[in-house]
């Protein structure tokens, strides 16, 4: 069974997949607890099976779990120094998060849909990361998503207006669910780029989760432009919930080429279909 505990240090090690340091103060209010809390898990027990170092007020990808000399902010002094961690972690059950995914055809072509000014949301599909990665540091625009994963990437842009919607935090599908959605109902988004589980020509777009597919359907009510991204494992396929039709999108993006049926369906649709060319 996962404690809460590490629930909370594993989410702290996927924070910092995405960046080179976090400060306890941001981490507290992205675990919605307080920081007392974070740092009593990193002083813990279990804190020692994850590279997490801590060290004037910032939290870093390290060895053991270090707090620097006299009174920081988190209260702690020197010679507070937890064991250092385990190499065997991959085949521990608390590293539940995977690597950064990549994908170099769709972050390419999806990264240079990403123009000046524009106000984007992002889901919280396994491609963002590279995907917002991949966007030229010089680019000015507004990220929303309610993926913590997600976000972390947008803040790592130079240019770029980090939201994230806010609520409870759903660790399973990496998001955050507003009762009232108060984050995303005034605004409007000039795209919108939504990652399927399946894609076929009858059923359209559909999601394995009822929660990712009522956040997809919400934001798309508000935009002007809907980019679909499919990988291979999701062509030709149905999941359980629907998030929309085909021409509810005005491209779909693949990294692999659609079978004749499907892209029928799509030219039908007025898709534009964006794949590697043979």
């Amino acid at each position: 069974m996962v404690t809460k505990q590490l629930e909370r240090l594993r989410r702290i090690e996927a924070c910092l997949r995405h960046s080179d340091k976090i400060h306890l103060k941001e981490i507290a209010r992205l675990l919605e607890v307080s920081e007392m809390t974070v740092r009593r898990d990193l002083s813990s027990n279990a804190a020692h099976s994850f590279p997490l170092e801590y060290y004037g007020g910032y939290i870093r990808r390290g060895h053991p779990i270090v707090h620097d000399e006299g009174a920081d902010d988190s209260g702690l002094t020197i010679g507070e120094t937890a064991t250092p961690y385990a190499d065997n972690r991959q085949s521990n059950a608390v590293n539940a998060f995977p690597p950064v995914k990549v994908n170099n055809y769709i972050s390419a072509v999806v990264s240079d849909f990403i123009e000046m000014n524009d106000v984007v949301y992002f889901d919280n599909g396994d491609l963002n990361a590279d995907i917002i990665g991949s966007i030229p540091n010089h680019v000015m625009f507004t990220g929303v998503t309610a993926s913590m994963n997600v976000f972390l990437a947008l803040k790592q842009k130079p240019n770029c207006k980090a939201i994230l919607q806010g609520g409870s935090y759903n660790p399973v599908h990496d998001v955050f669910i507003s009762a009232s959605n108060d984050v995303l109902t005034p605004m409007i988004f000039q795209k919108v780029f939504i990652s399927s589980a399946g894609v076929h020509d009858k059923f359209g777009v559909t999601s394995s989760d009822m929660l990712v597919s009522n956040i997809a359907s919400l934001v798309m009510e508000r935009s002007l432009k809907r980019y679909l991204i499919v990988e291979k494992k999701a062509i030709n396929q149905t999941a359980t919930y629907k998030i929309g039709d085909l021409m509810d999108f005005h491209y779909l993006i693949s990294d692999e080429s659609l079978p004749n049926k499907l892209e029928t369906a799509c030219n039908e649709a007025r898709l534009h279909v964006l794949t590697p060319k043979p």
